[in-house]
Formats: structure tokens, sequence, C-alpha cells
């Protein structure tokens, strides 16, 4: 062993404690020591940059409000947002490095929303401008007679600075109890065993605390949606392979070297292994209560939410639970008062923003556990006489009626000459029409036939390209 090098070392140690501070950094810095300055400078000047670059980008997207109402007799389960948020997946982009790091972009979000304003019900969607055709026509494809609407945003004219002389507010994230790996309770857990019939629709009690508010305030319900990619399906096969072992390791024992897994064993790791077979979502939960303050009662709708939210949780898998200690309108110990105020600030600040940045860290939630906490509410199982919905349904027109160009063509025969011998027709208007022409236009009468039905063409736009 070579001890001069240790030797040298301990001679080292003992020159920098006996020398000044400006002396012991040189020493340091001479021996090896400013690749770690370089680094630790280097890492806070990259961040600083790339935070900057992201909020440029992300202060160049352009986002409206949707507010979406379906007929009242819907009975669509939940199976049709969960399809919806499968076709939304189509949002996701693909960024490489340069892209990600150095130009900021960032991956698009979306924030689905239920607003209660003195007890009157509204489903909101909030997107990109860019994809509001990609929303349009995921929301048609499962509900061809809903209708949307672009709206302000309800959280205008409410403060964002507390405490204030009219408004006062509650309200907190919430996030997952365990591992994001294991799922949550969803609506095919609220099926009927034998029936696979809907006997409560999950969303009942979360609509009926929104809608029980009265006048002077308002209930929001957010959940902050990114898509992502598929780097944590493979994390959650492999807490599926790790559950297994820890689960047959725990009963393994002499007399059974190779023990079966009891039924619900089995099913917690069959769950944990699905959620990750499907589409999943970055994702944060937000509630906020506002009111005025002679109408405040923040009590009533806390414990509301608190419990609906509950009803998703499952003991040996996982659930929901409120982020009081990083995000709740709380306060401990000293100044409580500032406490309270600076976190109602916080929250409101990162609800109206739809921010994924402040607060608590994302959650991967997949598409079939998304559709379970917001979905448009069945008719049979929700009575909900405030929510907005469609009044009536809305028809089309028949596809029998003729066109203009029947009867008005470009190269139409001339008109006969009247003969006064011909006796008048008894047949309807439309169809003496046709039998007079039948004569002139023999030719033509495929044509007719199959144009019944198409879309008439005007002249071609001037720019089209000409050979």
């Amino acid at each position: 062993m070579d001890f001069n090098f240790i030797l040298a070392y301990l001679d080292l140690q003992l020159a920098l404690a006996s020398q000044s501070t400006l002396d012991a950094l040189y020493i340091f810095a001479l021996h090896g020591g400013w690749i770690v300055l370089f680094y630790f400078f280097f890492h806070i000047g990259f961040e600083f940059l790339h935070d900057r670059e992201q909020g440029h980008f992300a202060g160049g997207i352009e986002f409206i409000h949707l507010a979406i109402n379906i007929p009242k007799l819907n009975e669509q389960t939940p199976r049709a947002v969960e399809n919806f948020f499968n076709h939304l997946a189509g949002a996701h982009v693909t960024q490489d490095l340069i892209e990600k790091y150095f130009q900021g972009e960032l991956q698009p979000w979306f924030s689905f929303e239920i607003a209660s304003i003195e007890g009157y019900l509204q489903f909101v969607i909030y997107t990109p401008k860019k994809f509001r055709d990609l929303v349009e026509a995921s929301i048609y494809a499962q509900y061809p007679d809903a209708e949307i609407v672009q709206v302000e945003d309800y959280c205008k004219g409410k403060p964002a600075k507390y405490p204030d002389p009219v408004y006062d507010m509650w309200g907190s994230e919430f996030t997952l109890v365990k591992d994001e790996a294991f799922p949550i309770l969803t609506y095919k857990d609220f099926e009927h065993s034998v029936t696979k019939e809907y006997f409560k629709d999950p969303m009942a009690a979360l609509l009926e605390t929104m809608s029980r508010i009265g006048k002077g305030e308002e209930c929001w319900f957010q959940i902050f949606v990114q898509p992502t990619g598929n780097a944590w399906q493979k994390k959650v096969a492999e807490k599926a392979s790790e559950l297994t072992s820890e689960l047959v390791e725990l009963r393994t024992s002499e007399a059974r070297p190779f023990p079966m897994l009891h039924k619900g064993e089995s099913s917690l790791v069959e769950s944990v292994y699905q959620k990750g077979t499907k589409i999943g979502y970055k994702c944060k939960i937000r509630v906020i209560y506002i009111a005025k303050k002679e109408n405040y009662n923040a009590k009533r709708v806390q414990y509301g939410m608190v419990g609906a939210l509950k009803q998703f949780s499952k003991a040996d898998a996982n659930g929901f639970k409120p982020l009081y200690s990083l995000t709740g309108v709380t306060g401990h110990y000293l100044f409580k008062t500032f406490q309270k105020n600076s976190r109602k600030n916080a929250l409101f600040v990162a609800y109206r923003n739809r921010s994924g940045s402040r607060g608590g860290n994302k959650f991967i939630l997949n598409v079939e556990e998304l559709a379970t906490i917001w979905h448009f509410p069945i008719a049979h199982s929700v009575r909900a006489p405030s929510l907005s919905q469609v009044s009536a349904k809305r028809g089309e027109a028949p596809g029998v009626l003729p066109l203009e160009s029947q009867y008005f063509m470009e190269e139409a025969a001339p008109a006969p000459e009247p003969d006064h011998k011909t006796k008048p027709s008894k047949l309807p208007h439309g169809q003496a029409s046709d039998h007079a022409n039948q004569a002139h236009h023999g030719q033509q009468s495929q044509h007719h036939a199959s144009a019944a039905h198409a879309p008439s063409h005007g002249a071609p736009p001037p720019n089209l390209p000409t050979e």
C-alpha cells in the first residue's frame, strides 16, 4: 500500500484546518474542488434559465374555457368518458432534448372542473385553444347531443389576496395515500356484481355536496391533467412483480415452500398490474370554497368534499387524502392568521392559473380512474336539478329533402310547349314536377337519385391550383 498518498492527504487536511477561510477555499479549489463548485453554480444557472424558458413558452399558450351541457336523460356510463380520455391522449407531444431543456417546451395540459355557483352546477374544460377541435370531437363522439359553449373564467371577479373585506375562502389539494402504482376504486367497483347495472353513481356524493351551497357561496373542483409517456407503466409492472415476491416470501415456510396467494392478495396484484395497462396522465386535484363572509360556512363543504373523495379509497390499495400539511388553509403555533392567509393566496393563484408546478407533486391516474372521479352523471342514479343540461334533443334534417341542385341545374333542358289537351296531374306537387320532367331528363335520372343525399357544391375557391 502506498502510504505516501495517505500522508499527503492528511497534510492537506491539516493545512486546510490551520488556514483562514479564504486560504482553505483556495487550497480546496486547487486540489479539484473547483469541479464541485463549477457543477453547483452551473446547475443553479441552468435551472434558472430552464425555468425562464418554460415560463415564456407557457405564457405564449392561449387557453379557453368550454362549458359542457349534456341531455337530461343521459344513460352513458363513465366508460364513455374513459373513451374520451383515451382520445385526448393524442395531445401528447414527443420532445427532443433541445426542445425540452433549451427551448423550454412543455407537454400540453388541461383542467377538468366542476363549478358550483350558488348551487348551480356546470362542467367546464380548460384547454389550449389549438386543442379545441380535439376536445369537442372527443366529446361529440361519446355524447352526440351535448352542447359545448365557450365561456369566461368563473374565477374572475374573486379576490386573489387575503384577508379580503368581503370574501373568505377554504381549500386544499388532494393527493394519493400510497404509491401511485396502487389504484383507487373505479366505476367498475360500483357495479352490481350480478346484473352489472350501476346502482350508485360515484359522482352522486360529490355533486350533492356542491349543489347544497346557497346564495353568495361558490365551490370549485379541479383536476389538472397532463399527458405523459409510457415510463410510468414499466414502473407499475415492476411494482406488481415486487409485490408478488413480497407476498410469496411472507407466506413461505418449511411446510409450504411454494405457497399460493389467497384471493385478496391475488386481486391486489392483479389490480396494480391492470392499472399499468391503460393510458395514464399526470394529475393534481384541488378544491376551493369561497363565499361572502356573511354566508361563509366552510366546515359543511370541507367535510362533504373530503367524504366524497374518500369513497374511492380501498384499504389495501389506494385512495385520496387532503394535503393539509402543504396546501391546506391551516395554521399552527405562531402567526396562525398569517399562515392561513398566505396559503389562501397561494392556493387561489394555483387554481386560477391551473398550475402544475405549484403545490404538491403530480401523481399518475389512468383513464379509468379519471373517468371515475370526473364524468357526467347518469340520469337514473343522480338527481341534480341544478346541473346545467341540454333541455331538448336536437334533431337532424331528413335525408330525403330535395336539394336545390335537383331542380335548378346548370344545363337544364328548355321547358316544353304547353299542351292544352293534357289533363292536369293529380300527383302531389313534388311528384308532379318529377313526372313532368321525366321525359326530358331520362338520361340524368340516375344522377339525380344519387344527388338527393349529396351536398350541393358551389363554385370552387379561386385559390385552387390549375393545370
